[in-house]
Formats: C-alpha cells, sequence, structure tokens
C-alpha cells in the first residue's frame, strides 16, 4: 500500500509527457486559435448560435483553443445541437447540448472567467470520444433551479399547519390542493395530457412535492435531526393527502404533510419525481483519454455535476460545485457533484469543493450485469439491471471480464472478451477466448475489471450536501488525504457493492485514507458513520470470503456527535490507527446505543494508537469475525 505515491507520480508524468508530445507534434503545431467573439459572440443574445459556429470552425480548422472573452453568455437550448445521449446513473434521451466535443484532440476551451447561463433542459458539455481535451476558466449555472425552495416562517401545532415563504426564483401552482413545482407559472403541463404540445406555446414542466429534504437557513447545511419531518404526499398515519392553501403570493401553507412539524427557519427543498430529475448534467464524459478541467465553477445542474463513463486519466484541479455567490439559493446540483463509472488510469482530485449537493461529492464504481445464461460454449448473454444503466457500455473486445456468484458475490473466473454483440440498451451477448460453459455457475453476475479506476482526492472540501461525503467502489489504487468532510446527511465515507438493486460494482483492494478531518456527518438522524462498508452479500452458513480488503484510517481528527463510528461487514485487513475523535462544536452527542465500532464477518482488524476524547467510552463489538485486535487506544474497550 506504500506504493501509490510512486505510482501516482509515474502516472502525473506519463499524462504530462503525453499532452507535450501530442500538442508539440499534432495539435499545437498548428498553433490555430479561434475566439469566439469574431464568429458574432454577444453577450445581449443568445450565445448558443455562435458558440455552434465557433466550434464548428475549430473541428474545421484544426484549431489547438477555442478563447471565449470573459462575459455573461445565455444559452437557450431552441438552437442547440441534439443528440440522443445515454448518460449512466442520469436519465437517457435526446438532449440539446452547448458545447458537443466529439472526436476530437489536443483541444482547449478557455473561457477567460465567463459565466454560462443555462435556460431549460440543456446539457453544456458532452466530450466524447476525444483525447487531451482541457476545459478551463468559466462557470456554469441555469437561469431557474430545478428545485423549490421555500423557508418555513409559521406553525400551527393544532391543525398540524406549517407556512412557507417562496423563494423568488421558483414558480408554483395550486392545484386540487396541491402545490406544483413548474417551469413557467401557468404553463405546466398536467400530469394526465399525454399529448404532444405545440413548441411555440413554450410549456414548461412541473413536479411534485416528492422527494424532498430540509436545510437550515443559518447554517445553509442539512436541518440537525431533520428525517422525521420530511414531507409525503399521503399522510399514512392520518390516512389523508397534505393539502396546500395559497396564503397570498409567495406564502403557502401545507396541512398534513408530515407529523413531526419542521422548525421556523427550516428550508424546504424539492426536488420532485426521482425517476425522472436527471436530465441535464452539467459535463458529461465518455470514452475520452486525458481530460483535464480546471478553474471551473458549477452553480446547478438537473443532474450531475460531471458524469464521466469509461475515460481514461481525468484531472481535476480546482474544480468547484458551489453556491452561486449573492444568491439566497440552498442548493447546487439536484445529484452528485462527481460520478465515475468503469474508468481506468487516474481520477485526480485537487483542490476542489463541493458544496449543498443533493447527493455525493464523488462515487467511483463499476457496474455488475446479470448473467442471463449460455449462448453457445464461448458465449453468455447479460443485462443491465438498473434503469439508469440502459445503454451503458459495459465491455469491448479486450477486456477482462469477472464472474461472480450473485449472492454472495464471490468471484470464481476472469475471462477475455473477443466480441461483443449489443442488441438492445438492455442486453447483449459476450464471446470469450476461453469455454464459459464448463465453469458457468446458475446464478452470477459479470463486471469489468479492465476498467477499475485509481483515485486521488486531496487538499480538497466537502459539505453541507445531502447523503454522502464519497463512495468509493474501484479495485485501483485510492487515496484520499488532507481533505476537510462535513455536514452531510448520511455516512461520511461509504464502501458497498450490490448485485440486487444499484448493481454497482465493486470490491476495493488498496484504500488509504489519512490526515483529513471530519466533522458533522450524519446530520438527518444524528447517528451516521464515519466509515462504513456494507457489500450487499449474503452467506449459506458461515462468510467464505471477504469482499472489501486491505484499507487504512489513519491519522484523521473527527469532530462527532454520532455515537457509532465505523461499520465494517464483510472485510479483511482495515487498519484504524492513529485518530482523535472529539465532541462536535455543534451538535449533540446522540443517544443512540449503537456500538461505535461494529465489525461482522471480518477478519484481520486493527484498532491502535486511537484517541476517543469523549464522555462515554466507546464498545467496540464483532460478530463472525476473526483476528479483531484493540490495542494503545484511549477510551476504547472491546466488548466481550
Amino acid at each position: 500500500m506504500n506504493n501509490f505515491k510512486q505510482k501516482s507520480n509515474i502516472l502525473h508524468s506519463i499524462v504530462l509527457l503525453s499532452f507535450v508530445l501530442l500538442f508539440t507534434f499534432q495539435g499545437y503545431a498548428n498553433d490555430v486559435v479561434i475566439n469566439a467573439k469574431d464568429y458574432g459572440l454577444e453577450a445581449s443574445k443568445d450565445a448558443v448560435p455562435a458558440l455552434r459556429r465557433a466550434l464548428e470552425a475549430c473541428v474545421e480548422k484544426r484549431a489547438s483553443k477555442l478563447i471565449i472573452p470573459k462575459g455573461v453568455y445565455n444559452c437557450y437550448p431552441g438552437k442547440a445541437t441534439e443528440k440522443y445521449l445515454r448518460v449512466s446513473n442520469n436519465d437517457n434521451g435526446m438532449k440539446r447540448i452547448l458545447f458537443p466535443l466529439e472526436d476530437m484532440k489536443d483541444f482547449e476551451i478557455d473561457g477567460q472567467g465567463s459565466q454560462f447561463i443555462m435556460h431549460g433542459h440543456i446539457v453544456p458539455i458532452d466530450v466524447g470520444n476525444c483525447r487531451n481535451i482541457k476545459l478551463t476558466n468559466f462557470s456554469i449555472d441555469w437561469s431557474k433551479p430545478f428545485f423549490f425552495q421555500a423557508e418555513v416562517v409559521a406553525l400551527n401545532q393544532e391543525n398540524n399547519s406549517f407556512d412557507l415563504k417562496v423563494y423568488e426564483e421558483c414558480d408554483y401552482e395550486i392545484v386540487a390542493n396541491e402545490l406544483l413545482f413548474v417551469e413557467k407559472a401557468k404553463k405546466a403541463i398536467r400530469p394526465w395530457k399525454q399529448w404532444a404540445v405545440p413548441l411555440e406555446d413554450d410549456y414548461g414542466w412541473e413536479q411534485t412535492i416528492d422527494w424532498n429534504i430540509w436545510y437550515d437557513s443559518k447554517t445553509k447545511a442539512p436541518a440537525f435531526n431533520h428525517a422525521a419531518s420530511i414531507l409525503r404526499s399521503y399522510n399514512e398515519k392520518k390516512k389523508v393527502r397534505y393539502q396546500a392553501e395559497e396564503l397570498e403570493p409567495g406564502l403557502v401553507r401545507f396541512f398534513d404533510a408530515t407529523n413531526v412539524l419542521p422548525k421556523v427557519g427550516w428550508v424546504l427543498v424539492v426536488k420532485g419525481r426521482k425517476e425522472v430529475s436527471r436530465l441535464s448534467p452539467a459535463i458529461h464524459l465518455i470514452r475520452n483519454k486525458n481530460t483535464v478541467i480546471e478553474n471551473v465553477n458549477l452553480h446547478h445542474s438537473s443532474g450531475m455535476g460531471l458524469i464521466g463513463e469509461r475515460c481514461e486519466n481525468v484531472t481535476l484541479n480546482n474544480f468547484n460545485v458551489l453556491l452561486p455567490s449573492n444568491s439566497k439559493r440552498i442548493v447546487s446540483t439536484t445529484a452528485d457533484a462527481t460520478h465515475f463509472v468503469n474508468c481506468k488510469g487516474l481520477l485526480d482530485y485537487n483542490n476542489c469543493t463541493f458544496e449543498n449537493m443533493l447527493d455525493d461529492a464523488g462515487n467511483f464504481h463499476g457496474v455488475y450485469t446479470r448473467v442471463d445464461g449460455l449462448v453457445d460454449d464461448y458465449t453468455i448473454g447479460v443485462r443491465r439491471m438498473h434503469g439508469q444503466q440502459l445503454g451503458f457500455q459495459f465491455a469491448e473486445a479486450g477486456d477482462s471480464i469477472r464472474l461472480s456468484d450473485s449472492k454472495p458475490m464471490k468471484p470464481y473466473a476472469t475471462l477475455k472478451v473477443v466480441e461483443v454483440k449489443e442488441y438492445n440498451e438492455e442486453y447483449m451477448t459476450l464471446r470469450f477466448s476461453d469455454k464459459v460453459s464448463e465453469i458457468l455457475h446458475s446464478s452470477s453476475v459479470a463486471d469489468n475489471v479492465s476498467w477499475q479506476a485509481d483515485v486521488s482526492l486531496k487538499n480538497s472540501v466537502v459539505r453541507r450536501n445531502r447523503a454522502r461525503s464519497i463512495l468509493i467502489s474501484t479495485q485501483g489504487d485510492v487515496l484520499i488525504e488532507n481533505n476537510t468532510f462535513s455536514t452531510c446527511t448520511g455516512v461520511s465515507i461509504l464502501f458497498e457493492g450490490d448485485a440486487t438493486y444499484w448493481h454497482e460494482s465493486g470490491p476495493v483492494e488498496n484504500v488509504i485514507i489519512r490526515n483529513n478531518h471530519f466533522s458533522d456527518f450524519g446530520l438527518a438522524d444524528g447517528n451516521s458513520e464515519i466509515l462504513r462498508f456494507t457489500p450487499r452479500v449474503a452467506f449459506d452458513g458461515a462468510p467464505n470470503h471477504y469482499y472489501h480488503k486491505n484499507v487504512i484510517f489513519e491519522n484523521n481528527t473527527c469532530e462527532i456527535s454520532s455515537r457509532a463510528l465505523v461499520y465494517a461487514n464483510s472485510v479483511e485487513n482495515l487498519l484504524i490507527k492513529g485518530n482523535t475523535m472529539l465532541p462536535s462544536k455543534n451538535y449533540p452527542l446522540s443517544t443512540d446505543k449503537s456500538p461505535v465500532f461494529e465489525f461482522e464477518n471480518s477478519k484481520d482488524v486493527k484498532l491502535v494508537g486511537n484517541k476517543y476524547l469523549l464522555e462515554k467510552t466507546a464498545t467496540v463489538k464483532t460478530d463472525k469475525c476473526s483476528n479483531v485486535r484493540t490495542k494503545r487506544n484511549k477510551g476504547i474497550q472491546k466488548v466481550k
């Protein structure tokens, strides 16, 4: 595990050298620089036509750089390039795109500090099949957020109601005593209307109050212990639907939406129906090599801020997901800040800030497909199993595919692909170089071991977001160092892997988490772990393997209000060393009686030299574990 730094430096050198050589002999030898101003770009007009013309000129002249003079540019979907995009973990469909970069190399977009303001559903940047692309010096925002926001200004316990002051950027309508948040007031589309509407009539989208969260207006963090106050369209306890009443424009009263009223000063954020709310990610990367994103700020998106698929080497330097300055918005992206699926090489983060997202700061994983049986002795059929993985490029010739039993997720074979046939967005066949008929198990899943990225996350900040700080499910070397993680609603760092719902692989083999500062996680209910290992494995009897391996959590400072700090299931070789746990400065210690450290179905776990400096002694509980050792700890006691 000590070879990470050396390996990382070698990778950096290789990437840098490839940039220099390629730019010198292929791209920058032309030394053609295009200025978007020369193609009619003006701040007073829709920027899309001029930027499209400038980009077309870059392709025609094999330019090395597109310069966009500093300015504020409004971008509308009406004249944007359209393409069907399959975007993993987002919603597929026809997308309008501001910057469609395809089959390009040795090219840079320099925004020179420009602000791009999107209007409606549009994907700002789509980069596909490119090499050595650099995106730098700009910000992306939307004129109107894809969420509803309103602050609680009054409560009435007697009739189980509360009053909301609606944020001025958000439009809404009251229909049949329910609130719909909409793109354009009085122009939303009723759900029962299934026919196409005339484009010139300029209809907008609408969403219900389902899928919501509470924030604190003072801290701009998720409200502490807010889980019991989440709103529901149907109140199961009272067996009634909630009702909304407009008291005056911008002031709405809710009845029976929850049985535990929120607090005055809490801010309601509603994203709407989960299954159709990830339509416009800000940056989509697919099948690229050596991508650099530097000095870029994302303020919003309908979906993920950055989603990368099947990419090799992505560098994020001062890449930030932030609330807009001088804005009362309390949410940035409506899903993850960054998300990478089946990538390889190095995913390198440095000096980044991710705040106020409605999902994780980073998620690094592969995909499990379900084996659908033999086609012939050398060929199997497989199915993508999650609706947001449809059409995802799972494999190509030359990749190595790992087969595992679906319940314990224990690997039993790795085979090389010689041919892939795609039949539809769900089903494909994989032909291997060796016979598979004699070894295939009856209930199996497959994942791609050729695309397992290394991850380096350094000197960065993650704060005030829903869900977790980061999720790690990659077999590559992972280094998480010198970061600050704070104020998320749940677990800070999560290790999963499942073949039952998300179908996200896979097992980690080399992770170092050191010299970080953790504080105030688990805000939704007051009690979530710093580290949680929950692969969805199932055994008939005693465990016969361990899913995650080789994790070091060392020299971290943790300011905590949560009682539970580490939960680990199916982990081998976990070292928790030299960490300091202090009481939170901002929230009370949870009264939950969970063990502070809990290990199940695990092997070779060590707690060494940690300091637990809270009033009560930290307990260590084990179940079906072997070789769990504690030594030289302060305030930590193993339960016998």
